[in-house]
């Protein structure tokens, strides 16, 4: 099923799924850097060191949580909305981002307070493997936009997120 019509310019806006894809992009390669960072400490006697994740942990943190506003405030409601079969989808992501956002703000806690690295560690890896499906769940969702919205649902769309 293919939603819009041609009344609308595209390239006078950008494309709100390629936008959310390439968030996507930028938080998967903060992940992988975290995720060595945290590895090269583990097999060190890096007890002490926890403070030093504190940076990349909050920016991971703040990006993560700016991109599920702009999904939870924008997207999500665009689908339900728009695309409504896609709900089961969108319900699944929801859960997931509660599940994301409780691991990153569990991880800034244990490196502010210079916890040992093998606790951060073992959060990660639940927070990881919770990150990754939930990327393969985004991004079938953002391909089956992709295909089925026409430009004046984009733009639609892009308004909504743009100003989150």
């Amino acid at each position: 099923m293919y939603i819009g019509s041609c009344t609308t310019d595209a390239s006078s806006m950008t494309d709100p799924v390629q936008d959310l894809t390439h968030d996507h992009a930028d938080i998967n390669r903060r992940v992988l850097a975290l995720s060595a960072a945290i590895r090269a400490l583990g097999r060190d006697d890096s007890d002490g060191m926890a403070l030093a994740l504190g940076t990349p942990l909050g920016e991971l943190r703040e990006l993560v949580f700016l991109h599920f506003a702009r999904e939870e405030e924008g997207l999500f409601p665009f689908v339900a909305d728009m695309v409504p079969d896609l709900a089961e989808q969108v319900h699944a992501m929801a859960l997931a981002h509660d599940a994301i956002c409780g691991g990153l703000a569990r991880m800034c806690h244990l490196a502010a307070t210079n916890a040992e690295i093998a606790v951060i560690a073992a959060v990660f890896a639940r927070f990881e493997a919770t990150y990754s499906s939930h990327a393969e769940v985004e991004a079938e969702l953002l391909h089956k936009l992709g295909e089925r919205l026409g430009p004046e649902h984009r733009a639609r769309l892009s308004d909504l997120v743009s100003g989150l």
